[in-house]
């Protein structure tokens, strides 16, 4: 008698949460003083100081065997302090704050922990993961205004069984998200804000990043 043997491959559905710090790349600042719709101070910076803080997101993930995918909301705050300028021009003003938010689908892959290939049993109860997603992020800024534009994050982790239902997740994430540029549309200051270069691009616009560590917990359905 010959028995054959399928492994399971069931539909895994998750909701979670994660909070976690993100360290800023370097930005650059443009402080602007419009009058009478006239630029008359462009006051760039040649040194800024960011500042880490901490970052939360909600999550629901879907894992088909091997494949998955994710769709995060992220929530944070960036505070930049202009410490050196280009000239001798002093704006009223050196700390710029931007709040954050962004809404991300990511597809997913997932191997036998740590990072091995599946193996003839399906998949442990403790796996890593990796993805990669797009999306699009909010920044509201202060002495400035708010615009929605592309992002983008990459990111790796491991998932271990709490409960039946219950797991832990360990995340390292490179969020990637666009320019910040402030259109005045009213007499007064205001501020645009840029990163810096990095060869991890896709234009000259894509350089505002954050180097992202979470914990989460994820509930099974």
């Amino acid at each position: 008698m010959t028995c054959l043997v399928f492994p399971k491959s069931n539909a895994q559905v998750a909701v979670g949460v994660a909070y976690g710090m993100q360290i800023p790349g370097r930005q650059d600042l443009k402080f602007r003083y419009y009058e009478n719709d006239q630029l008359i101070y462009n006051i760039r910076t040649t040194y800024v100081r960011t500042k880490s803080t901490a970052i939360s997101n909600f999550f629901a993930t879907y894992w088909k065997g091997k494949y998955g995918g994710r769709l995060d909301y992220y929530s944070w705050e960036h505070y930049s302090t202009a410490k050196t300028f280009l000239n001798n021009e002093i704006p009223p003003f050196f700390t710029v704050e931007q709040a954050r938010e962004a809404l991300l689908i990511s597809p997913m892959v997932r191997f036998n922990y740590p990072f091995k290939n599946e193996d003839e049993t399906g998949f442990k109860e403790e796996y890593s993961f990796i993805g990669i997603g797009l999306g699009e992020a909010l920044t509201e800024v202060d002495q400035g205004k708010e615009e929605w534009r592309a992002a983008f994050q990459l990111f790796c982790g491991i998932s271990i069984p709490v409960s039946k239902r219950l797991r832990l997740l360990l995340e390292a994430k490179l969020l990637l998200t666009r320019d910040a540029d402030t259109l005045s549309n009213q007499d007064g200051w205001f501020v645009d804000t840029s990163g810096r270069w990095h060869p991890f691009r896709f234009g000259p616009h894509w350089d505002t990043k954050y180097h992202v560590l979470q914990i989460a917990m994820a509930w099974k359905l």
